[in-house]
């Protein structure tokens, strides 16, 4: 498009003028102002550009020096995975794709009944990579944090294998310039799908264990930073903290509240501990009692749950490659905890009663 309005705007200007873009000067323009009429039409070319606005997005298939088979081959060794060609590249086949070629092929006047139309899209693949990826995760965070309650393993889980989260990936491993698809600029949820294509393409390839190891490479890397206790919202942190404590044979929590400063003020601070059985549990501040209790009792849970700021790093790279999971394994319930402390609490007060 550049190429396009440069071509238009010097055919309409004299030699002379031509001469001063291009560079070449003319014996009509003295040396003396050469430097001068250059700028000035330097100026007018970078208004116009300015005019015309900024070039449309293309698909980087449209650039002269793209070579689908060799960006094919060089995203395998980018990712260290050695792919089948041909499985690698349904994996980057949308539907929609296949649907324009049949569309093309109709409006020809061709019968697709009689000619082999061999293009397949990537929808077997993804629902087979979206299957692996899911219970991988869930498999890996169970035996990472064993003490963490189901229902937190789900939320960092949905967090993972989100939409958003696995298109982010996808662009950043380079899916978005190997798509095949109608849709441009590529929509997330087609990044989705390719990255769990890509997926499924490594576990057909090359099995389960390299298919889990791919996953745990580029999805798991993602809590990395991350606070996973602020994945999964406690309604009732208080609540809950009780049941845990009375299902490990502790007394109550008893929050107290240990120091305050500037309770007039705007800055107000105050400080709660929690304790079961005179022993301190967790202590957290707060701008007035009744949060800090709240981010009291959500500190005891964590050390309950060994989810800690002060917590081990996950096991990844090549430190996880002799990791031995249990693919069994599954936590325990919030939900299931405070069902059987609620009903052991009933049927004591129906005894005494």
């Amino acid at each position: 498009m550049f190429l396009e309005i440069f071509s238009l705007i010097c055919s309409n200007l004299p030699s002379t003028h031509l001469s001063l873009l291009t560079g070449e000067k003319s014996d009509q323009v003295s040396k003396r102002n050469y430097d001068q009429y250059r700028m000035k039409y330097l100026r007018e070319m970078y208004k116009r550009r300015l005019e015309v606005g900024p070039e449309k997005e293309r698909r980087r298939s449209e650039w002269i020096n793209w070579n689908y088979d060799s960006e094919i081959f060089a995203f395998g060794k980018r990712l260290g995975e050695e792919f089948n060609e041909t499985t690698i590249k349904q994996a980057f086949i949308h539907s929609s794709y296949v649907e324009k070629e049949r569309a093309k092929r109709a409006e020809l006047g061709l019968n697709l009944k009689d000619l082999t139309f061999d293009l397949e899209d990537n929808s077997e693949l993804a629902e087979k990579g979206a299957d692996l990826i899911s219970n991988y995760v869930k498999v890996y965070l169970r035996n990472m944090y064993p003490y963490f309650f189901e229902e937190g393993i789900c939320a960092i889980h949905n967090y993972l294998v989100s939409e958003s989260m696995l298109s982010h990936i996808a662009k950043h491993i380079g899916c978005g310039d190997l798509i095949l698809s109608e849709d441009f600029p590529v929509l997330p949820s087609t990044l989705s799908q390719t990255f769990k294509a890509v997926v499924g393409a490594v576990l057909k390839d090359r099995g389960q264990e390299k298919a889990e190891t791919f996953v745990r490479d580029f999805v798991l890397p993602q809590l990395i930073s991350k606070d996973i206790n602020e994945l999964w919202e406690v309604v009732n942190p208080m609540g809950l903290l009780t049941a845990v404590l009375a299902l490990i044979g502790k007394g109550p929590p008893e929050p107290r509240l240990l120091w305050k400063s500037g309770a007039n003020t705007i800055m107000a601070l105050y400080w709660v501990g929690i304790y079961s059985d005179k022993q301190l549990v967790a202590k957290s501040p707060g701008e007035t009692v009744t949060i800090a209790e709240e981010m009291a009792a959500r500190e005891a849970l964590k050390k309950l749950m060994k989810t800690e700021d002060s917590r081990s790093p996950l096991i990844l790279g090549r430190m996880a490659d002799n990791l031995k999971l249990d693919y069994k394994k599954v936590n325990m319930s919030a939900a299931e905890v405070l069902k059987n402390y609620y009903s052991q609490l009933k049927k004591q007060n129906t005894a005494s009663a």
